[in-house]
């Protein structure tokens, strides 16, 4: 058999996971920047969290009307235009110099990035048939731990060696080279890519999606119960994993008497092994034939318990540094399962409203998050911060585990998985 070429994984896999990467490094690079805008602007604990929300509150409106005008026109000049838009909304971070100006610019920069996951899901369905696209998916989401592993040593660098203003600045470029790049190399389907060769083409045309074409309406999804179990699971878990990045250097800087370069290689240890039992996790559920809600439940429970143990062993650096690698393995394990589980309780034709519905719902998380740690820390100790999204995530555990995990595959959903009951 003659070997089919992977220009899908090697320029279009590749050039998504790319893109995807630096939406997660210039989203949470505020991070890193947090402890010292609190004191070159004079803001207090609060303000901050309402800073690091900001991005949050654009990013929830896109996501849904972003993936309409992705289907109705062009996937690709959405990317191009989001990459251009945030790249610029980035740069200007590093130049506006009031708290009004931040929220402004956040606020458009979460506009630009909402709608990219979206237009991300019709590059998976177009160019990776139905045994490759759980793999495609997982290779753009592995951008999440890793932009973190990535940015935090490279941003405190950057800080130390300038400031955090060239920080911004200097962050906010490769969105607007990637939107040159993506605008000669990338193409709605192979169908339109004049780049790949006619053998690649054929075999993907010929294996293109089976999935039913989404007829489900809002209205059918909004009123599936269990679809609002899963929407409050992910917004408890969410509001737990965007805080715990985006204060992970203001909390290193508050247990280490070290300069921020330093702070930034702290504050990237725990993604490092985030990242390594998000694919384990991933891989295991698959193995296990389906079973996922308790790969969900017991990872969130680990996060949650490692967040609340971490309020009562004071400030030494040592061992907060090893709760919080264990509450960043919890956090970011459950994301190789969770989708694949979640949308094992819904018909085909109504898997992409669901999706929709339950992400808008996870990332209002990012504004309750950040906004929570910053209001509960007023006295300046974010320990306290992050005990408190560890109740939230325990909660989540404990609907995954004893509500989500106890509901049947309708028959609909057992039909579409070859007639055989899924496990959950």
């Amino acid at each position: 058999m003659k070997k089919i070429p992977k220009a899908r994984w090697y320029r279009i896999g590749l050039l998504l996971f790319l893109i995807y990467l630096t939406a997660f490094v210039d989203r949470s690079n505020i991070g890193m920047a947090a402890p010292l805008m609190v004191k070159s602007l004079g803001l207090s604990t609060a303000s901050v969290g309402v800073l690091l929300s900001g991005f949050f509150w654009g990013y929830v409106l896109t996501q849904i009307p972003g993936g309409w005008v992705a289907g109705k026109f062009s996937a690709k000049s959405m990317i191009v235009f989001a990459l251009i838009v945030w790249g610029a909304a980035a740069m200007l971070t590093g130049m506006v110099h009031s708290f009004a100006a931040l929220m402004a610019v956040r606020f458009i920069m979460g506009l630009a990035e909402g709608v990219v996951w979206p237009a991300f899901s019709i590059y998976f369905v177009n160019w990776y048939p139905d045994e490759e696209r759980a793999r495609a998916i997982n290779f753009s989401e592995m951008s999440l731990p890793i932009s973190s592993i990535i940015m935090s040593p490279l941003a405190g660098w950057m800080i130390q060696t300038w400031n955090y203003e060239m920080m911004f600045i200097l962050q906010g470029i490769p969105p607007l080279i990637l939107a040159v790049v993506f605008y000669f190399l990338g193409a709605d389907s192979p169908a339109k890519d004049r780049l790949l060769s006619k053998e690649e083409r054929d075999y993907l045309m010929k294996n293109k999606s089976t999935a039913i074409k989404e007829k489900g309406s809002l209205l059918e999804v909004i009123a599936n119960p269990k679809i609002w179990v899963f929407c409050i699971i992910y917004f408890l878990w969410i509001t737990g994993l965007y805080s715990f990045g985006l204060w992970m250097p203001s909390l290193m800087k508050q247990l280490s008497s070290s300069g921020i370069q330093a702070i930034g290689f702290l504050s990237a240890i725990p993604f490092i092994l985030a990242a390594i039992a998000m694919y384990v996790t991933a891989t295991m559920s698959d193995r296990r034939g389906g079973k996922r809600s308790t790969f969900v439940a017991v990872a969130l429970a680990i996060g949650g318990l490692a967040l609340i143990v971490e309020h009562f062993i004071g400030l030494s650096l040592v061992a907060n540094m090893i709760v919080l690698v264990v509450a960043g393995i919890g956090i970011y394990a459950a994301m190789g399962p969770w989708w694949a589980w979640a949308m094992s309780f819904v018909p085909r034709d109504q898997a992409g409203t669901a999706n929709g519905l339950i992400n808008l719902c996870g990332n209002f998380g990012g504004i309750v998050g950040p906004i929570v740690v910053g209001a509960v820390a007023h006295d300046g100790n974010l320990i306290n911060g992050f005990y408190v999204l560890g109740f939230a995530m325990v909660l989540g555990a404990f609907l995954a585990a004893f509500v989500a995990g106890r509901f049947k595959v309708t028959d609909s959903v057992e039909h579409e998985t070859s007639g055989k009951p899924v496990q959950v």
